[in-house]
C-alpha cells in the first residue's frame, strides 16, 4: 500500500481517514483549513459578488472531520467518538480535550504506528562506495575510523558463511551492528563479512529458560521472540541494538546486578573458524574456545551461534537519590549489592565537578506497570533527548540545569516497567544530527571495587585538567569473570562509564589519546583494566598490562588462524603479524 503520507502528504492529512496525527500536526491542520477556506470564501465573494456555491462548504467540513478522526485514532478511538459533540457543553468540552490536549497513545494500536515511531532500531549502513569506485568504506558509529574495504558480503546462512571462508585465502573482517569505536570491525582491503542476516532462532525452552539464536540475532529480536512466554534476556547492554554475536565477542555488560560480563549468562557457543570449520565450545566443550571467543574480539574465529540462559520478565520499579560521591560505595555495598529484589542499577556521577552521585535502582515489585505497553515503543527521532545532550556540553549552566532541573523532575514519579520494556533501548536518541564537525565517544574504566574513591580522585583531575567535555559518567558493578582471556573483571568491579563530546580534527583526537593514556594508567596503578570496543589510544605496553593473557590469547590465535585472516585495527595496534601491513 502506498504510504500517503509521503506522497501527498498535504492531501493524506486533510481527506483521508486513515492513520494518525499528532496534537501538533491537529492543531496546525485546522488552523490551515479554517484560514485557506477563509481566504477561499472571501476571494470568491468578492470575485463573483455572491456567495460561493454551497458545497465549499461540504469540503470544509469534511477536512475538520477527516482531520480529526485521525486525531482522534491517535488516542487509539474510533472516529465515531465524534458524534458526542451533539452533547450539549460537555460533549464538546470532552471532546476538545481529547483532540487538543491529551497526548498520543504510546506505541502502534488497531489505527496504526504512531505518527513519528520508528519502524525499526536504529541500524548501520551496509557501507559506503569509494568516490575512486574501488572497494567500499565501512565506518563505526562515531565515525572516526572509516576502512576501505575490498568487498563487503552479506551470508544469510551457515553455509553461505563457510563458502566466503573455505574459498577465499584473503584477509576477512566481521561486522555485526558495527557499535563498537575503534575500527573493531574491519580491516584495510580485506574481504568484510556483515552477519546481520544470521539473525535466526535456532532452539528455544521456555520451560528452562535458554535460548539459541544466530550471531547476527539482536537483543531486540530477542524481546520480540521471548516476551509473549514471560521472559527476559539475563545480561545485555542498555540498549538493545546490538547483535549477539558482537555483544559476545566484546564480552559485554549492562546495569544488572548479581552478574557482570555477559560470558555469565552463556551455555554454549558454535565458533567458525577461519577455514570455514565449526567448533562447538562450553566451559566443558573446547574450554579454550569457549574462553578465547567470547571477549576475544573475533581473535580466533567467528561465533556463529549462542545458547542463552533467560530470567523472568517482571515488573520493575525505579527509585533514585542523590548523594555525595563519597558516600556511594558504602551506599552500594550496604543497600544495592545484595538486595535480592535489586535488577539494575547504576551511579551517574554529575559533572563537571563530579562530587554528586545519582544512584538509579530498579528493584522487582507487584505493582502494575506505569507504562502499558510491554516493550519498548520506537520513536522516528528523539528530539528533546538530543536538545539536552546538546545543551549539557555546549550551553551556560548545562550540567546545572540537568542535575537540578531536569533530573528532579525526571526522577518525581517512581516508574514502574517490565524488565524488557527498561532494556529496549535504542541508540538512536543518542545520535547527534551530525557526526562531521565533532562526536559523541565512549571509555570505560574496570576499577576494583576497593579502589572506587581513588580512582574516582584520579579521573576527576585528569578530565577536569584537560577540559573534557563529559556528557555523563556512569557507574556500573561487575562481579568476576570466570575464564575468558581478556577478561576485563578479574575480580568484583565497579565501571566507569564515559560519554564525552570531542572534535573529529587530527589534532583534537591526538588530544583525546593523551588524556585516555593517563586515564588507563590510573587504571592500571590501582589493578584495574580499560576496555578494548573503543578508539585504540592504549600504548602496546599498557595494553597487555591491562590484559596480561592477550599472548595466551595470540598463541591460539597463530594455532588456529595462521596465516592472519581474521583481523581489525584492533590486532593491527596490539597483534603485529608479518602478512599485516596496517601493523603498528
Amino acid at each position: 500500500m502506498p504510504d500517503l503520507r509521503r506522497q501527498i502528504p498535504l492531501t493524506y492529512l486533510l481527506f483521508t481517514l486513515r492513520g494518525r496525527i499528532g496534537r501538533v500536526e491537529y492543531f496546525h491542520g485546522v488552523l490551515f483549513l479554517l484560514s485557506a477556506f477563509y481566504l477561499l470564501l472571501r476571494g470568491l465573494t468578492l470575485t463573483l459578488g455572491s456567495s460561493p456555491p454551497w458545497f465549499l462548504n461540504l469540503i470544509l467540513l469534511w477536512g475538520l472531520f477527516a482531520t480529526s478522526t485521525k486525531r482522534l485514532h491517535d488516542r487509539g478511538r474510533s472516529g465515531r467518538w465524534l458524534l458526542v459533540i451533539v452533547i450539549p457543553v460537555l460533549g464538546l468540552v470532552w471532546l476538545g480535550w481529547q483532540l487538543l490536549i491529551r497526548g498520543a497513545q504510546a506505541g502502534a494500536n488497531a489505527y496504526g504506528p504512531a505518527r513519528d515511531a520508528a519502524e525499526d532500531y536504529l541500524r548501520n549502513d551496509g557501507g559506503q562506495p569509494c568516490a575512486s569506485g574501488d572497494g567500499v568504506i565501512i565506518n563505526e558509529v562515531t565515525g572516526l575510523h572509516p576502512i576501505v574495504v575490498s568487498k563487503v558480503e552479506r551470508p544469510t546462512t551457515l553455509a553461505a558463511l563457510r563458502a566466503l571462508l573455505s574459498q577465499t585465502t584473503g584477509p576477512v573482517s566481521i561486522g555485526g551492528g558495527r557499535f563498537s569505536m575503534g575500527g573493531q570491525t574491519a580491516s584495510p582491503g580485506s574481504l568484510h563479512l556483515d552477519l546481520r542476516g544470521l539473525n535466526a532462532v535456532t532452539a528455544f525452552s521456555p520451560e528452562q529458560k535458554w535460548i539459541r539464536v544466530q550471531a547476527g540475532a539482536r537483543w531486540c529480536d530477542i524481546q520480540r521472540h521471548i516476551d509473549p512466554h514471560g521472559l527476559s534476556v539475563k545480561i545485555m547492554q542498555t540498549y538493545a541494538n546490538f547483535t549477539v554475536g558482537g555483544a559476545l565477542s566484546v564480552n559485554a555488560h549492562g546495569r544488572y546486578i548479581g552478574f557482570g560480563p555477559a560470558v555469565l549468562s552463556v551455555r554454549r557457543i558454535e565458533v567458525m573458524l577461519a577455514d570455514g570449520s565449526v567448533r562447538r565450545a562450553s566451559r566443558t566443550e573446547n574450554p579454550e574456545i569457549f574462553f578465547a571467543a567470547i571477549g576475544g574480539y573475533g581473535a580466533i574465529g567467528i561465533i556463529v551461534e549462542a545458547e542463552l540462559d533467560l530470567a523472568d520478565n517482571t515488573a520493575i520499579e525505579c527509585t533514585n537519590r542523590k548523594l555525595a560521591r563519597a558516600d556511594y560505595a558504602r551506599h552500594f555495598r550496604t543497600e544495592v549489592r545484595d538486595d535480592p529484589l535489586t535488577v539494575l542499577h547504576n551511579g551517574d556521577m554529575y559533572p563537571p565537578d563530579y562530587r554528586r552521585v545519582n544512584s538509579v535502582t530498579w528493584r522487582k515489585t507487584e505493582r502494575t506497570p506505569t507504562t502499558p505497553t510491554r516493550l519498548m515503543p520506537l520513536n522516528a527521532a528523539y528530539p528533546a533527548m538530543r536538545y539536552f545532550i546538546w545543551a549539557y556540553t555546549e550551553t551556560p549552566g548545562g550540567h546545572w540545569r540537568r542535575e537540578h532541573l531536569f533530573d528532579p523532575v525526571f526522577f518525581f514519579r517512581n516508574r514502574v516497567y517490565w524488565r524488557n520494556y527498561e532494556a529496549g533501548y535504542d541508540v538512536a536518541e543518542l545520535e547527534p544530527k551530525s557526526r562531521q564537525a565533532d562526536t559523541y565517544v565512549l571509555q570505560e574504566y574496570f576499577i576494583p571495587v576497593r579502589h572506587f574513591d581513588a580512582y574516582a580522585d584520579r579521573l576527576t583531575e585528569i578530565l577536569t585538567r584537560h577540559h573534557v567535555k563529559i556528557l555523563n559518567i556512569s557507574i556500573r558493578h561487575a562481579l568476576p569473570d570466570p575464564g575468558t582471556l581478556l577478561s576485563w573483571a578479574r575480580e568484583e568491579v565497579f565501571a566507569f562509564v564515559i560519554y564525552h563530546k570531542q572534535d573529529t580534527t587530527l589534532s583534537a583526537r591526538g588530544a583525546v589519546a593523551v588524556w585516555t593514556r593517563e586515564l588507563i594508567e590510573a587504571a592500571l596503578t590501582l589493578g584495574g583494566t580499560y576496555y578494548l570496543p573503543y578508539q585504540a589510544h592504549a600504548t602496546p605496553d599498557q595494553f597487555h598490562r591491562a590484559y596480561p593473557r592477550a599472548r595466551e590469547l595470540f598463541a591460539l590465535k597463530r594455532q588456529l588462524d595462521p596465516d592472519y585472516r581474521l583481523r581489525h585495527v584492533l590486532w593491527s595496534s596490539y597483534y603485529p603479524h608479518p602478512h599485516d601491513q596496517t601493523s603498528l
